[in-house]
Order: structure tokens, then sequence, then C-alpha cells
């Protein structure tokens, strides 16, 4: 029994199957914060893209196809998991509060212009879209949705005149 109780070959094999999973999980939890990250960027520029053509083309652009150009844009970047796009406007909208805060909207003119007042003298309307963009991040490691949501979502507001 002695000899037994001295013997420490295979000690080394034992700690290591103790230990193993736990830095398994570790690992794991580090790999889907940094594919969750970069999904996040991946996002952040289709939704770039899509407030870079809505600047552009100014309020006459429609919500479809900014829809587009968001969904094309993550899709470039490599994010492949479907994104759903919400846009709302291009509207007017008075700015209202501190911190600023868009007030309620009407529509634009027919000539994709902003009419009336504000309450705030200093800020008349403007034309603003305002975009949200989301995906379902799938984790590697089955506890990740747990700690963290799997819904990544970003929401951008622009002003376009």
């Amino acid at each position: 029994m002695r000899a037994l109780r001295s013997d420490r070959r295979g000690l080394a094999a034992l700690e290591f199957a103790l230990i193993a999973p736990v830095l398994l999980m570790i690992l794991g939890g580090v790999v889907d914060l940094g594919l969750a990250t970069v999904g996040r960027s991946r996002l952040a520029n289709g939704l770039a893209q899509g407030v870079q053509q809505a600047l552009a083309t100014g309020p006459g652009i429609s919500a479809a196809a900014i829809r587009t150009f968001v969904q094309n844009g993550a899709s470039r970047s490599g994010l492949t998991e479907p994104v759903t796009v919400t846009v709302s406007g291009p509207a007017c909208y008075c700015i209202t509060g501190s911190p600023a805060a868009l007030g309620a909207s009407t529509p634009l003119s027919a000539a994709n212009a902003c009419t009336g007042t504000c309450s705030s003298p200093a800020s008349g309307p403007g034309a603003f879209v305002v975009i949200t963009a989301s995906y379902s991040y799938q984790p590697i490691m089955p506890l990740y949705s747990t700690v963290s949501s799997t819904t990544v979502s970003q929401t951008v507001t622009a002003r376009l005149l």
C-alpha cells in the first residue's frame, strides 16, 4: 500500500484531465466573444454603407433602397447570417430635449422638403432617417447564450437635410 501512495506516475495526466474542460470552456467563450465582436463590426460596416448612400442620395431615397444597401454591405463585409433591417423615414423630425432626441415625425413634402416649424426656434425641421440592423449570432459554446444575448443590433440616425 505504501508503494502505491508514493507512486506519482500518471499524476500529470490526471491533473490535465481535470483542468482541460475548464480551459476549453474559457477558450470557447473567448472565441465566441471574438466572433460576436467581428460580426458587430461587419454589421456596422453594412450600416455605414447604407447611411453613406442615404446621405449621397438625400431625402428622395426610399426605405427599401436603404435596406438593400445595408444588407448588401453587411454581406460584402463577410456577415453570413441574415440581417434584419428596419428603416424609419426619410421623414421630417424636430430635435427636442436634452439630450437631443427626435420629436414627432411628419411626412416629407412632394418636393422632398421639410415644411413647418419646431418648438425650438434654433433648430428647424430636418429630414432624418433612422436605420436599425440586427442579426442573430450562432455561438459555438452553448453556454454563451446564457451569459450574453445572441442578438446583435445597432442603430444609426442620420440627418439628410
